[in-house]
């Protein structure tokens, strides 16, 4: 399995924004990586303990168990099989994608490599990811529940055998032996279908998760980025206003005298009405 973010056009795509100062869309662009990254790791697990458990189904002794018990595998199987194709055509979506913003960049600038980061939908390729996981968790949930009624029906069958012992012991013996064992292979393949369903549902979450939280980040930067832009704009219209006005005049010493005379001027007729004189 490839690790995505080692392939060349993604290391790339990462580094140029990085050194271009765009940490948004870096950012949107690794939570897509990470994401299917942690996809790809999910599926291959589910996938590895499906395959063992198909070695134990063939142990069934019942026919019509074992042939339901396959059907119901193989769907699973086909589920899995399903997120393996999403998580390909995501991952040649996203490294086309890489090197068309790298060359956007090398031919119009730091503008055409956001914009290319910006048209990737990398939020809304999350929502269709965690739609697509979010119904084969309800399907997984169903074949939980007809496997929990293929259970119930063997444990009836078991108290039949039982019943049947009285007359034939040594039959009903060997039949109840192979009972317990089928039984006992259901509850392990109920269990695989309990943790594929979870694993189906983790991965609608984080996608859900993942995808609100570019979304938030998105209109964060998007408020931050209009104040910086009324202050600039403010600070402009500030500067433009001091420019226009006039400088005041500088005082000479003409104008330093004629201040003094003014000044005793006052105050001689301030005291002349007190009756002093300076």
């Amino acid at each position: 399995m490839d690790q995505l973010k080692e392939h060349p056009q993604i290391v790339e795509l990462l580094d140029t924004l990085d050194k271009n100062g765009l940490m948004k869309e870096k950012n949107e662009v690794q939570s897509l990586v990470s994401y299917i990254g942690g996809m790809e790791e999910t599926l291959t697990g589910m996938l590895g303990e499906l395959q063992d458990m198909r070695r134990e189904i063939n142990l069934i002794h019942n026919n019509t168990l074992r042939s339901k018990c396959h059907t119901l595998v193989e769907k699973t199987e086909s589920k899995i099989r399903q997120g393996f194709s999403a998580v390909k055509k995501m991952k040649d979506n996203l490294i086309q994608s890489a090197g068309n913003a790298v060359r956007a960049f090398r031919e119009k600038g730091r503008d055409a490599i956001a914009e290319s980061v910006r048209a990737m939908k990398i939020p809304e390729a999350l929502d269709k990811l965690s739609s697509m996981f979010g119904k084969l968790s309800k399907d997984m949930a169903q074949d939980t529940r007809k496997l929990s009624a293929m259970q119930t029906e063997l444990q009836g069958a078991k108290g039949h055998l039982k019943n049947m012992g009285l007359l034939f012991m040594g039959k009903a013996a060997k039949e109840a032996e192979h009972s317990k064992s089928d039984k006992g292979v259901l509850s392990r393949l109920s269990r695989l279908f309990e943790k594929a369903q979870k694993g189906f549902a983790s991965l609608e979450q984080k996608a859900m998760d993942t995808a609100d939280k570019l979304r938030v980040s998105r209109v964060k930067s998007s408020v931050k980025e209009n104040l910086s832009d009324i202050g600039r704009r403010r600070k402009q219209k500030k500067e433009q206003s001091a420019a226009s006005r006039p400088l005041p005049k500088k005082k000479t010493a003409q104008h330093r005298r004629w201040g003094r005379l003014a000044s005793r001027t006052r105050k001689n007729q301030i005291y002349q009405k007190r009756g002093k004189k300076i």
